[in-house]
């Protein structure tokens, strides 16, 4: 019988160590998967932040476009048209400068800016002028003065007889955009004559060579400027 019991003794024992290092090891088991599934979670918090970030960026790019710079100084050229130069003379018509404007020997008319506000890449806004254009036929004289590039209205207007009026249809479809350094070019803006324009001057100047839609020339501006 004593033996008996003792056997009844061991069992348990042995049974109870195995449970014991079937429990260790569950522990160690349960504890390594918690510390695995731990960064598996890091990525994604932090995705949300990353992105936007990315999506701020454009905003910013897009702001530098559309920067308004208040127009410093240089001037603007026009070149008239050939045809428009022979109808003229033709017509015994003189077109030129009136100071400040000057007729520089490259050729045109440069009328010298003054002021204006224009963003710096979409290139909308105004550009003032100093001086103007002065037209003479059998001893009379017409003056337009003060010339305001109106490139959201496609106008150029002009002081005539005390009063801003507009002179000329601008058309923007070419315009190309160079820089030089600080200098902001504006090239291929095409003219024409307004309606109202070419009947005023053929009344006050006793002709008929002025129509409306009559080609101009080309306009170059160069600009400098500072952030308004």
């Amino acid at each position: 019988m004593k033996s008996c019991a003792s056997t009844r003794i061991q069992v348990p024992r042995s049974l109870a160590l195995g449970l014991v290092a079937v429990a260790v090891a569950a522990s160690g088991c349960g504890s390594s998967s918690s510390k695995s599934s731990s960064p598996a979670t890091t990525p994604a918090s932090k995705s949300p932040t990353m992105t936007a970030s990315s999506s701020a960026r454009p905003s910013g790019s897009a702001s530098a476009q559309n920067v308004t710079l208040t127009l410093t100084g240089k001037d603007t050229n026009l070149r008239l048209a050939s045809a428009t130069v022979q109808a003229l003379k033709t017509a015994a018509v003189q077109v030129g400068p009136a100071a400040p404007a000057t007729a520089p020997s490259s050729g045109g008319v440069n009328f010298p800016v003054t002021g204006g506000t224009l963003t710096q890449v979409s290139m909308r806004g105004t550009v003032h002028h100093s001086g103007g254009l002065k037209f003479t036929h059998a001893g009379k004289t017409v003056t337009a003065l003060n010339f305001v590039l109106n490139t959201n209205q496609g106008i150029l207007s002009a002081t005539v007889l005390g009063h801003q009026t507009p002179l000329l249809a601008v058309n923007l479809t070419h315009l190309v955009r160079t820089t030089s350094g600080s200098e902001i070019i504006a090239s291929g803006i095409t003219s024409t004559l307004v309606p109202s324009a070419a009947v005023f001057l053929d009344g006050k100047l006793a002709t008929k060579v002025f129509t409306k839609g009559l080609p101009i020339g080309t306009l170059t501006t160069y600009l400098t400027g500072k952030p308004a």
